[in-house]
């Protein structure tokens, strides 16, 4: 494997995500990067589960029921029975949650469009197919062994 193409990776990914930890929704609204993450995938998913946001970010239960709590305790989140399972609740943002939602979706597109400014829409095509493969191959696509090379 080329240790540079690694490198170059590594630091585009780094630099977006310090792009994203920086901005002015996240400070507005006093968030963690993981918070606004949290944020905005349930704004997109109304009604969701813990155990679906949980499959969705790779993070643990308890991390997450930490971070709802947090955004609950904020009044950005809402969490209510599920109406086809007791055992579990939905969460749903709250006015105020959209709003901040709303907010970070823009900033974040706007980051990511300044990002691949100098990319030609083909250009954009060919990453979103070698973006898409890497993906599959992490979530487990090619197995634990392809990853290391045995």
């Amino acid at each position: 494997m080329d240790d540079d193409l690694l490198d170059l990776f590594g630091a585009v990914a780094n630099g977006f995500q310090a792009q994203l930890q920086g901005l002015a929704a996240i400070e507005r609204w006093g968030l963690a990067p993981f918070q606004a993450r949290t944020l905005s995938l349930i704004a997109r998913n109304a009604d969701c589960s813990q155990l679906m946001l949980s499959t969705w970010t790779g993070r643990d239960k308890a991390q997450l029921a930490r971070t709802i709590k947090e955004l609950e305790a904020r009044g950005l989140v809402t969490r209510r029975a599920h109406p086809s399972d007791w055992r579990t609740q939905s969460l749903n943002v709250t006015a105020e949650g959209d709003q901040a939602s709303r907010q970070l979706s823009r900033q974040r597109i706007e980051a990511g469009a300044a990002m691949l400014e100098d990319v030609s829409p083909d250009e954009r095509e060919v990453l979103r197919r070698i973006l898409s493969k890497m993906k599959a191959r992490l979530d487990g696509g090619g197995g634990p062994s392809a990853l290391r090379g045995s």
